[in-house]
């Protein structure tokens, strides 16, 4: 029987979840409630046919999980199952590779029958969005620089501004000098397309990369 792993750092819903869709007969194997467990537990036990992945987690966002998953485990399906409806995040997602996106508006018996779709080899995105069959592969084959090259320091260091750190706390909580600071923000600019502080934070709050 195909195995299932829910990955959510919303404990106790998730456990709910979990026992709602092993009613329903899906062969939830694993619950876990952060990035880091979920990778450590693909790479030493039994890996799953499909992690049901959230995006917004401490530590470690969905989007690094998919990233790592995608490029180490490619056998190993993911669908999104977030409470974000940004069109940005979705397109993000998709772009790692992502098999489906869900949003957490939905059933437990509506997401049981996305599982399932899933794991016979289709995909499934979010209806409201209406992608065809062409702008999927489409977005699959563009580049972007921001779900796929923001490294977890520039991600720490983006966190730490959203925490209301100035530069200077940032590089001393971090180990590092301003000036490396400021070479990462600058990055964090180029690849997120923004041009201000603030407006860096806020796209990443809005994909939920950092919280």
């Amino acid at each position: 029987m195909q195995r299932v792993m829910l990955c959510d750092d919303a404990i106790e819903v998730t456990k709910l979840l979990g026992k709602s869709l092993r009613e329903q007969g899906i062969n939830v194997t694993d619950i876990v409630h952060s990035g880091k467990t979920c990778i450590d537990l693909v790479e030493n036990g039994i890996p799953p046919d499909l992690v049901v992945l959230d995006i917004s987690m401490p530590e470690m966002s969905g989007y690094i999980v998919a990233q790592y998953l995608k490029k180490t485990f490619p056998a190993v399906k993911i669908l999104v199952f977030s409470v974000l409806t940004d069109y940005d995040a979705v397109k993000g997602m998709i772009s790692l590779g992502v098999n489906g996106f869900a949003f957490k508006s939905i059933k437990p018996t509506e997401l049981a029958e996305i599982i399932r779709k899933i794991l016979s080899g289709q995909e499934y995105y979010p209806p409201e969005f209406m992608f065809s069959a062409q702008e999927i592969e489409t977005i699959k084959d563009q580049k972007n620089s921001w779900a796929e090259q923001l490294t977890k320091k520039e991600i720490q260091a983006a966190q730490l501004l959203a925490n209301d750190l100035s530069r200077k706390q940032v590089a001393s909580d971090m180990g590092i000098s301003v000036s490396s600071i400021n070479k990462k923000i600058e990055r964090v600019f180029k690849k997120t397309n923004q041009k201000t502080t603030v407006g860096v934070i806020n796209f990443l709050k809005k994909v939920g990369m950092i919280q």
